[in-house]
Protein backbone atom coordinates (compact mmCIF):
# COMPACT_ATOMS: atom_id res chain seq x y z
CA UNK A 1 0.00 0.00 0.00
CA UNK A 2 1.27 3.47 -0.91
CA UNK A 3 1.21 5.75 2.10
CA UNK A 4 -0.14 9.30 1.93
CA UNK A 5 0.83 12.15 4.23
CA UNK A 6 -0.35 15.72 4.77
CA UNK A 7 2.17 18.39 5.73
CA UNK A 8 0.26 20.99 7.75
CA UNK A 9 1.28 24.48 8.80
CA UNK A 10 -0.25 27.85 9.45
CA UNK A 11 1.47 31.14 8.62
CA UNK A 12 1.09 34.89 8.37
CA UNK A 13 4.06 35.11 6.02
CA UNK A 14 5.29 33.73 2.73
CA UNK A 15 6.16 30.06 3.43
CA UNK A 16 9.31 30.04 1.31
CA UNK A 17 10.57 27.08 3.32
CA UNK A 18 8.16 24.87 1.33
CA UNK A 19 10.64 24.99 -1.53
CA UNK A 20 13.00 22.93 0.60
CA UNK A 21 10.30 20.37 1.37
CA UNK A 22 9.54 20.16 -2.35
CA UNK A 23 13.19 19.40 -3.05
CA UNK A 24 13.33 16.72 -0.34
CA UNK A 25 10.12 15.06 -1.51
CA UNK A 26 11.22 15.14 -5.15
CA UNK A 27 14.68 13.75 -4.38
CA UNK A 28 13.12 10.82 -2.52
CA UNK A 29 10.29 10.19 -5.04
CA UNK A 30 7.63 11.28 -2.54
CA UNK A 31 5.84 14.01 -4.50
CA UNK A 32 2.86 11.76 -5.21
CA UNK A 33 2.61 10.75 -1.55
CA UNK A 34 2.36 14.19 0.06
CA UNK A 35 -0.14 17.00 0.08
CA UNK A 36 0.75 20.32 1.67
CA UNK A 37 -1.99 22.18 3.54
CA UNK A 38 -1.13 25.78 4.35
CA UNK A 39 -3.71 27.41 6.61
CA UNK A 40 -3.59 31.20 6.13
CA UNK A 41 -4.93 33.73 8.60
CA UNK A 42 -6.14 37.31 8.22
CA UNK A 43 -2.59 38.69 8.02
CA UNK A 44 -1.30 36.12 5.53
CA UNK A 45 -0.01 37.80 2.35
CA UNK A 46 -0.96 37.00 -1.21
CA UNK A 47 2.52 35.53 -1.67
CA UNK A 48 1.53 32.46 0.39
CA UNK A 49 -1.28 31.60 -2.00
CA UNK A 50 0.99 32.22 -4.97
CA UNK A 51 3.71 29.97 -3.62
CA UNK A 52 1.28 27.09 -3.18
CA UNK A 53 0.03 27.61 -6.75
CA UNK A 54 3.60 27.53 -8.06
CA UNK A 55 4.44 24.36 -6.13
CA UNK A 56 1.30 22.70 -7.46
CA UNK A 57 2.41 23.51 -11.01
CA UNK A 58 5.75 21.87 -10.25
CA UNK A 59 4.05 18.64 -9.14
CA UNK A 60 3.50 18.95 -5.38
CA UNK A 61 -0.09 18.94 -4.19
CA UNK A 62 -0.23 22.20 -2.25
CA UNK A 63 -3.34 24.03 -1.10
CA UNK A 64 -3.88 27.32 0.69
CA UNK A 65 -7.63 27.63 1.37
CA UNK A 66 -9.00 31.13 1.73
CA UNK A 67 -10.68 32.22 4.96
CA UNK A 68 -14.09 31.83 3.30
CA UNK A 69 -13.18 28.32 2.20
CA UNK A 70 -12.00 27.48 5.71
CA UNK A 71 -15.23 28.77 7.26
CA UNK A 72 -17.28 26.85 4.71
CA UNK A 73 -15.35 23.69 5.55
CA UNK A 74 -16.03 24.13 9.27
CA UNK A 75 -19.73 24.76 8.70
CA UNK A 76 -19.93 21.57 6.63
CA UNK A 77 -18.65 19.70 9.67
CA UNK A 78 -21.15 21.39 11.97
CA UNK A 79 -18.62 23.71 13.60
CA UNK A 80 -19.21 27.43 14.03
CA UNK A 81 -16.40 29.54 12.61
CA UNK A 82 -15.57 30.87 16.09
CA UNK A 83 -14.66 27.36 17.29
CA UNK A 84 -11.28 28.00 15.69
CA UNK A 85 -10.48 31.70 16.20
CA UNK A 86 -8.77 33.98 13.72
CA UNK A 87 -5.31 35.43 14.39
CA UNK A 88 -4.30 32.31 16.28
CA UNK A 89 -2.00 29.32 15.84
CA UNK A 90 -5.10 27.33 16.80
CA UNK A 91 -6.02 27.50 13.12
CA UNK A 92 -3.70 24.61 12.36
CA UNK A 93 -6.59 22.47 13.63
CA UNK A 94 -8.35 23.18 10.33
CA UNK A 95 -5.42 21.65 8.51
CA UNK A 96 -5.58 18.53 10.66
CA UNK A 97 -9.28 18.12 9.87
CA UNK A 98 -8.70 18.69 6.15
CA UNK A 99 -5.95 16.09 6.23
CA UNK A 100 -8.25 13.63 7.94
CA UNK A 101 -11.03 14.24 5.44
CA UNK A 102 -8.55 13.91 2.59
CA UNK A 103 -7.77 10.35 3.61
CA UNK A 104 -4.16 10.84 4.66
CA UNK A 105 -2.45 8.00 6.50
CA UNK A 106 -0.54 10.40 8.71
CA UNK A 107 -0.09 14.10 9.39
CA UNK A 108 3.19 15.96 9.68
CA UNK A 109 2.85 19.19 11.65
CA UNK A 110 5.44 21.95 11.22
CA UNK A 111 5.80 25.61 12.12
CA UNK A 112 6.60 28.15 9.44
CA UNK A 113 10.20 28.39 10.62
CA UNK A 114 10.95 24.64 10.46
CA UNK A 115 12.90 23.93 7.27
CA UNK A 116 13.33 20.51 5.70
CA UNK A 117 16.64 18.68 6.08
CA UNK A 118 18.89 18.78 3.03
CA UNK A 119 19.65 15.06 3.31
CA UNK A 120 17.59 12.03 4.16
CA UNK A 121 14.07 10.91 3.42
CA UNK A 122 11.93 13.29 5.50
CA UNK A 123 8.68 11.54 4.57
CA UNK A 124 10.15 8.09 5.14
CA UNK A 125 11.44 8.90 8.61
CA UNK A 126 8.08 10.23 9.76
CA UNK A 127 6.26 7.31 8.12
CA UNK A 128 7.42 5.19 11.06
CA UNK A 129 4.04 6.12 12.60
CA UNK A 130 2.35 3.90 10.01
CA UNK A 131 4.49 0.82 10.61
CA UNK A 132 3.46 -2.45 12.14
CA UNK A 133 4.95 -3.76 15.37
CA UNK A 134 8.74 -3.78 14.99
CA UNK A 135 11.83 -3.90 17.15
CA UNK A 136 13.03 -0.50 18.35
CA UNK A 137 15.59 0.84 20.77
CA UNK A 138 13.48 1.62 23.82
CA UNK A 139 14.70 4.11 26.40
CA UNK A 140 13.70 4.29 30.04
CA UNK A 141 14.73 7.16 32.31
CA UNK A 142 14.55 6.97 36.08
CA UNK A 143 12.13 9.55 37.36
CA UNK A 144 9.99 9.13 34.27
CA UNK A 145 11.32 12.03 32.17
CA UNK A 146 13.76 12.07 29.25
CA UNK A 147 15.40 15.25 27.98
CA UNK A 148 15.39 15.08 24.17
CA UNK A 149 17.83 17.99 24.01
CA UNK A 150 20.45 15.50 25.23
CA UNK A 151 20.27 14.00 21.72
CA UNK A 152 21.69 17.24 20.28
CA UNK A 153 25.17 18.73 20.25
CA UNK A 154 24.79 22.18 21.81
CA UNK A 155 26.97 25.26 21.81
CA UNK A 156 27.76 26.29 24.44
CA UNK A 157 27.56 22.96 26.24
CA UNK A 158 24.78 23.86 28.63
CA UNK A 159 22.18 21.55 30.10
CA UNK A 160 18.92 22.76 28.63
CA UNK A 161 15.44 21.31 28.23
CA UNK A 162 12.70 21.43 25.58
CA UNK A 163 9.70 23.70 25.97
CA UNK A 164 7.10 21.96 28.09
CA UNK A 165 9.59 19.89 30.08
CA UNK A 166 8.44 20.16 33.72
CA UNK A 167 10.64 22.18 36.02
CA UNK A 168 10.26 19.69 38.85
CA UNK A 169 12.08 17.11 36.69
CA UNK A 170 14.95 19.33 35.54
CA UNK A 171 18.53 19.04 36.75
CA UNK A 172 17.97 15.56 38.14
CA UNK A 173 20.56 12.81 37.73
CA UNK A 174 18.35 10.43 35.79
CA UNK A 175 19.63 6.97 34.99
CA UNK A 176 18.91 6.08 31.36
CA UNK A 177 18.70 2.47 30.23
CA UNK A 178 18.16 0.99 26.77
CA UNK A 179 16.75 -2.25 25.46
CA UNK A 180 15.45 -3.58 22.16
CA UNK A 181 11.85 -4.74 22.04
CA UNK A 182 8.85 -4.83 19.75
CA UNK A 183 6.33 -2.00 19.77
CA UNK A 184 4.06 0.04 17.51
CA UNK A 185 4.92 3.71 16.98
CA UNK A 186 2.04 6.11 16.35
CA UNK A 187 3.66 9.47 17.29
CA UNK A 188 7.05 10.65 16.04
CA UNK A 189 8.71 13.74 17.47
CA UNK A 190 11.44 14.97 15.13
CA UNK A 191 14.12 17.27 16.55
CA UNK A 192 15.71 20.49 15.36
CA UNK A 193 19.17 21.90 14.67
CA UNK A 194 20.13 25.57 14.93
CA UNK A 195 17.45 26.75 17.41
CA UNK A 196 16.06 23.97 19.62
CA UNK A 197 12.51 24.41 20.89
CA UNK A 198 13.10 25.92 24.33
CA UNK A 199 10.83 28.00 26.53
CA UNK A 200 11.38 31.74 26.81
CA UNK A 201 12.97 31.55 30.27
CA UNK A 202 15.60 29.17 28.88
CA UNK A 203 16.33 31.49 25.97
CA UNK A 204 16.76 34.38 28.38
CA UNK A 205 18.97 32.54 30.89
CA UNK A 206 21.00 30.24 28.63
CA UNK A 207 20.66 30.61 24.86
CA UNK A 208 22.21 27.76 22.89
CA UNK A 209 22.62 26.60 19.31
CA UNK A 210 22.10 23.00 18.23
CA UNK A 211 24.91 22.13 15.82
CA UNK A 212 24.06 18.49 15.15
CA UNK A 213 21.83 15.54 15.98
CA UNK A 214 23.78 12.76 17.63
CA UNK A 215 22.26 10.26 15.26
CA UNK A 216 20.26 7.87 17.44
CA UNK A 217 16.48 7.84 17.72
CA UNK A 218 14.64 6.15 20.56
CA UNK A 219 11.18 4.98 21.49
CA UNK A 220 10.14 6.23 24.91
CA UNK A 221 9.46 3.44 27.36
CA UNK A 222 6.12 2.97 29.07
CA UNK A 223 7.14 4.98 32.13
CA UNK A 224 9.17 7.66 30.32
CA UNK A 225 7.72 10.89 28.98
CA UNK A 226 8.88 13.92 27.02
CA UNK A 227 7.04 16.98 25.68
CA UNK A 228 5.91 16.69 22.06
CA UNK A 229 5.28 19.90 20.14
CA UNK A 230 3.87 20.86 16.73
CA UNK A 231 7.28 21.55 15.19
CA UNK A 232 8.31 18.61 13.03
CA UNK A 233 5.94 16.05 14.55
CA UNK A 234 4.03 13.23 12.83
CA UNK A 235 0.95 11.38 14.05
CA UNK A 236 -0.97 8.47 12.57
CA UNK A 237 -4.46 9.37 11.33
CA UNK A 238 -6.03 7.37 14.17
CA UNK A 239 -4.26 9.70 16.64
CA UNK A 240 -5.81 12.89 15.21
CA UNK A 241 -8.95 12.68 17.44
CA UNK A 242 -6.58 13.16 20.41
CA UNK A 243 -4.36 15.78 18.73
CA UNK A 244 -6.53 18.86 19.17
CA UNK A 245 -4.40 21.99 19.52
CA UNK A 246 -5.84 23.65 22.63
CA UNK A 247 -7.15 27.19 22.30
CA UNK A 248 -4.89 29.67 24.02
CA UNK A 249 -5.37 33.30 25.09
CA UNK A 250 -7.50 33.03 28.23
CA UNK A 251 -6.57 34.89 31.41
CA UNK A 252 -5.81 32.70 34.42
CA UNK A 253 -4.55 33.90 37.79
CA UNK A 254 -4.02 37.33 36.29
CA UNK A 255 -1.82 35.97 33.48
CA UNK A 256 -2.47 35.23 29.83
CA UNK A 257 -2.15 31.51 29.12
CA UNK A 258 -0.50 31.16 25.73
CA UNK A 259 2.17 29.57 23.52
CA UNK A 260 1.61 26.02 24.83
CA UNK A 261 -1.38 24.80 22.79
CA UNK A 262 0.83 22.24 21.06
CA UNK A 263 2.44 21.15 24.33
CA UNK A 264 -0.95 20.29 25.80
CA UNK A 265 -1.96 18.45 22.62
CA UNK A 266 1.31 16.51 22.61
CA UNK A 267 0.99 15.41 26.22
CA UNK A 268 -2.67 14.49 25.83
CA UNK A 269 -2.04 12.44 22.66
CA UNK A 270 0.90 10.80 24.38
CA UNK A 271 -1.33 9.79 27.29
CA UNK A 272 -3.85 8.27 24.90
CA UNK A 273 -1.13 6.40 22.99
CA UNK A 274 0.19 4.87 26.20
CA UNK A 275 -3.31 3.86 27.27
CA UNK A 276 -3.78 2.03 23.97
CA UNK A 277 -0.40 0.30 24.04
CA UNK A 278 1.19 2.44 21.31
CA UNK A 279 4.52 4.23 21.52
CA UNK A 280 6.22 7.58 20.92
CA UNK A 281 9.50 7.84 19.01
CA UNK A 282 11.87 10.83 19.31
CA UNK A 283 14.84 11.83 17.15
CA UNK A 284 14.78 11.88 13.37
CA UNK A 285 13.99 13.44 10.97
CA UNK A 286 15.75 16.60 12.07
CA UNK A 287 14.48 19.94 10.80
CA UNK A 288 16.37 23.21 10.73
CA UNK A 289 14.69 25.65 13.10
CA UNK A 290 15.63 29.17 12.03
CA UNK A 291 13.51 30.71 14.73
CA UNK A 292 11.34 33.70 13.88
CA UNK A 293 12.06 36.91 15.80
CA UNK A 294 10.81 36.79 19.40
CA UNK A 295 10.50 39.10 22.37
CA UNK A 296 11.48 36.58 25.02
CA UNK A 297 10.50 38.75 27.97
CA UNK A 298 6.98 39.03 26.61
CA UNK A 299 6.95 35.33 25.68
CA UNK A 300 7.96 34.43 29.23
CA UNK A 301 4.96 36.29 30.68
CA UNK A 302 2.65 34.39 28.32
CA UNK A 303 4.21 31.01 29.04
CA UNK A 304 4.38 31.29 32.82
CA UNK A 305 0.78 30.22 33.47
CA UNK A 306 1.29 27.06 31.39
CA UNK A 307 4.58 26.32 33.11
CA UNK A 308 2.89 26.55 36.51
CA UNK A 309 -0.13 24.49 35.49
CA UNK A 310 2.04 21.68 34.10
CA UNK A 311 3.84 21.33 37.42
CA UNK A 312 0.61 19.89 38.86
CA UNK A 313 -1.02 18.50 35.74
CA UNK A 314 1.83 16.27 34.55
CA UNK A 315 2.25 14.14 37.70
CA UNK A 316 -1.51 13.57 37.57
CA UNK A 317 -1.36 12.68 33.87
CA UNK A 318 1.45 10.22 34.60
CA UNK A 319 -0.80 8.26 36.91
CA UNK A 320 -4.18 8.59 35.19
CA UNK A 321 -5.78 5.49 33.74
CA UNK A 322 -7.71 6.24 30.56
CA UNK A 323 -10.52 4.10 29.25
CA UNK A 324 -11.39 3.39 25.65
CA UNK A 325 -10.82 1.15 22.65
CA UNK A 326 -9.43 3.86 20.38
CA UNK A 327 -7.95 7.36 20.51
CA UNK A 328 -11.34 9.06 20.35
CA UNK A 329 -12.65 7.15 23.36
CA UNK A 330 -9.41 7.56 25.32
CA UNK A 331 -9.44 11.29 24.63
CA UNK A 332 -13.02 11.63 25.86
CA UNK A 333 -12.02 9.71 28.97
CA UNK A 334 -9.17 12.15 29.45
CA UNK A 335 -11.47 15.15 29.04
CA UNK A 336 -13.83 13.76 31.68
CA UNK A 337 -11.08 13.01 34.16
CA UNK A 338 -9.39 16.34 33.51
CA UNK A 339 -12.51 18.20 34.60
CA UNK A 340 -12.56 16.29 37.87
CA UNK A 341 -8.84 16.71 38.49
CA UNK A 342 -8.72 20.49 38.12
CA UNK A 343 -11.24 20.84 40.93
CA UNK A 344 -8.80 19.16 43.30
CA UNK A 345 -5.57 20.97 42.45
CA UNK A 346 -4.49 23.64 44.91
CA UNK A 347 -2.04 26.51 44.72
CA UNK A 348 -1.89 30.10 43.48
CA UNK A 349 -2.34 29.12 39.82
CA UNK A 350 -5.58 27.21 40.44
CA UNK A 351 -8.10 30.02 40.46
CA UNK A 352 -11.68 29.84 39.29
CA UNK A 353 -10.44 31.28 35.99
CA UNK A 354 -7.96 28.44 35.58
CA UNK A 355 -10.55 25.78 36.32
CA UNK A 356 -12.95 27.44 33.89
CA UNK A 357 -10.25 27.35 31.22
CA UNK A 358 -9.85 23.60 31.59
CA UNK A 359 -13.58 22.93 31.77
CA UNK A 360 -14.00 24.87 28.52
CA UNK A 361 -11.03 23.07 27.01
CA UNK A 362 -12.53 19.70 27.94
CA UNK A 363 -15.74 20.68 26.18
CA UNK A 364 -13.77 21.62 23.06
CA UNK A 365 -11.88 18.33 23.25
CA UNK A 366 -15.16 16.41 23.19
CA UNK A 367 -16.43 18.55 20.31
CA UNK A 368 -13.21 17.83 18.42
CA UNK A 369 -13.82 14.10 18.78
CA UNK A 370 -17.36 14.52 17.48
CA UNK A 371 -16.09 16.29 14.38
CA UNK A 372 -13.42 13.67 13.76
CA UNK A 373 -16.11 11.00 13.96
CA UNK A 374 -18.21 12.92 11.44
CA UNK A 375 -15.30 12.86 9.02
CA UNK A 376 -14.57 9.22 9.80
CA UNK A 377 -11.47 7.68 11.30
Amino acid sequence: MTLKAALVLTTIGDPALLDGYFDNFRTNDRLDQVCVIVIPDRKTPKAAYERCTLLAKKGLSAGCPTLDEQDCFLRKLGLPAEFIPYDSDNRRNIGYLMALEGGCDFVISIDDDNSAPMRGDYFGEHAVVCGETNDFRILEASGGWFNVCSLLNLEPKLETYPRGFPYFARHQKAKVTERVAGTTVRINGGLWIQHPDLDAMSWLSGPVKATAFRGTSFVLGRATWSPINSQNTAVHRTVIPSYYFLRMGATVAGMKIDRYGDIFSGYFSQACARALGDSVRVGSPVATHARNAHNYLRDATQEMACVCVLEDLLPWLHETTLRGEDYAEAYCSLAEQLECAVEKFRGFIWTDETRTFFHESAGMMRKWVEVCRVIGI
